[in-house]
């Protein structure tokens, strides 16, 4: 006996179901990183003994404890979602992918369990000796759990769009895009909990009142800035390789993301790509002001390296399809814009803003060092306000990137019909919706 129909367009649930993947994948993505860089914090503090490190773990801990608690209700609502809307599905891809799903469950409820004792425990562990390296390994604990967690649910976002061939386990699990998904998302997960931590101390230092509390707030914020930067410029050499597996797995979704009617999407990346790297240098350039000399090389360099990532930025961004772009197939009957061409143009900007932006970071990591070091000084009132509002501001450009990654991934496969490529379309769910029988 089948199920009633919904009888309403499948529009809605597709709606639904970006919503609950989104939102989801958006806290998901949080947890991971925020477990990985607070276990690397919470090393540092093991080690050192310093008491600014400690203090930024318990504010890495207190956020990931809020994390998880809320991609559990939102991971149960997703699941709701999944059932309610697209049942036949939900079905097919828990029996293909059952394993991967019921570890990658056993592992968050592992991620959340040691999460949790590392935040709960945090004042028992304070005395020196062994109840510390005991409270360092729940943080570690929590981190490998997250991370091994990521790689189970990698495995059925990749099959879903490169299921090379779906009868085969093991083939299923190394998918051509699998580890290129995997790495990709390693680093887009520290670059948006680096980023997000960052605000969050930015926010913290807007808000407080007392030096010593805008002090450690301009230093923590600093420390999770370095972190989300760094990933950042490695993003594009892995996400090339990611692009080069899904060209030669599935040529009709590369087709539609980079030069169809979804290759306004890809620009739209960029876009925000190039926006971040340029907000990104902005702040290292007002940090390294407030530190330097006026004169030194430092001043020098970074005006001209500014210059530069601002024009690879437009570079990169320049759509190549306009027919394609909403607006812009409004306002012109061209159909090509030969500036925006991937390759040299495209090449040659994406090359100019990593760079770059690798000097820059590189020239603001060695302003961490010696004893007038920016974070102990500081600037202007006025200037430490600006420069935080700037990583504020990062952090949004970031999370409206991480949600139109996700977007462009999945408008490959939905877009020409599939839900899983090659395996089950979009029609097959049609009797969900009104009723009548699936082809």
């Amino acid at each position: 006996m089948g199920l009633e129909a919904l009888n309403m367009p499948m529009m809605y649930g597709r709606v639904a179901i970006a919503l609950a993947a989104l939102s989801h994948s958006l806290f998901a993505t949080l947890v991971v990183g925020s477990a990985v860089i607070g276990a690397v914090v919470a090393t540092l503090a093991y080690v050192t003994d310093q008491p600014r490190y400690r203090r930024l773990g318990g504010m890495i801990a207190f956020v990931l404890v809020l994390s998880t608690a809320t991609i559990s209700f939102l991971g149960v609502s997703f699941i709701f979602t999944l059932n309610i809307f697209w049942p036949r599905f939900w079905h097919k891809i828990f029996r293909i992918m059952f394993w991967p799903f019921v570890l990658e469950g056993v592992l968050f409820l592992g991620e959340a369990v040691f999460a949790y004792l590392w935040y709960y425990l945090w004042v028992w562990s304070s005395l020196a000796g062994w109840r510390r390296r005991v409270h360092l390994a729940f943080g570690w604990l929590a981190a490998v759990c997250a991370v091994v967690a990521m790689f189970f649910i990698d495995i059925t976002a990749s099959y879903m769009l490169t299921p090379h061939p779906p009868d085969s386990a093991w083939a299923n699990i190394l998918n051509p895009t699998m580890i290129d998904l995997d790495l990709h998302r390693w680093f887009g997960n520290l670059t948006w909990a680096g980023f997000a931590l960052a605000a969050l101390c930015g926010a913290a230092f807007l808000r407080s009142q007392e030096e010593e509390e805008r002090r450690f707030y301009r230093w923590a914020g600093g420390v999770c800035f370095a972190v989300g930067f760094g990933a950042l410029l490695i993003m594009p050499v892995i996400g090339y390789q990611y692009l080069l597996h899904v060209r030669y797995a599935e040529p009709q979704a590369f087709h539609t993301l980079m030069l169809g009617a979804r290759s306004w999407l890809f620009d739209l990346v960029a876009l925000l790509y190039g926006l971040i790297a340029v907000l990104g240098s902005s702040y290292i350039l007002r940090i390294l002001r407030s530190c330097s000399e006026p004169g030194s090389v430092v001043r020098l360099i970074m005006p001209s390296s500014l210059v530069v990532l601002v024009v690879a930025w437009v570079v990169f961004a320049m759509p190549y399809q306009l027919q394609h772009v909403p607006v812009f197939s409004r306002l012109t009957d061209a159909a090509i814009n030969p500036f925006g061409k991937m390759q040299p143009n495209k090449y040659f900007a994406i090359a100019a803003l990593v760079f770059f932006g690798l000097l820059n970071w590189i020239l603001f990591l060695r302003s961490f060092a010696g004893h007038a070091s920016w974070w102990k000084t500081g600037g202007a009132s006025g200037q430490d306000r600006a420069s935080q509002k700037i990583l504020i501001a990062i952090a949004g450009c970031v999370m409206l990137t991480m949600v139109s990654m996700g977007w462009v991934r999945e408008t490959a496969r939905a877009y020409n019909g599939y839900l899983v490529y090659g395996v089950m379309t979009l029609e097959d769910e049609r009797a969900t919706y009104e009723g009548r029988p699936a082809p």
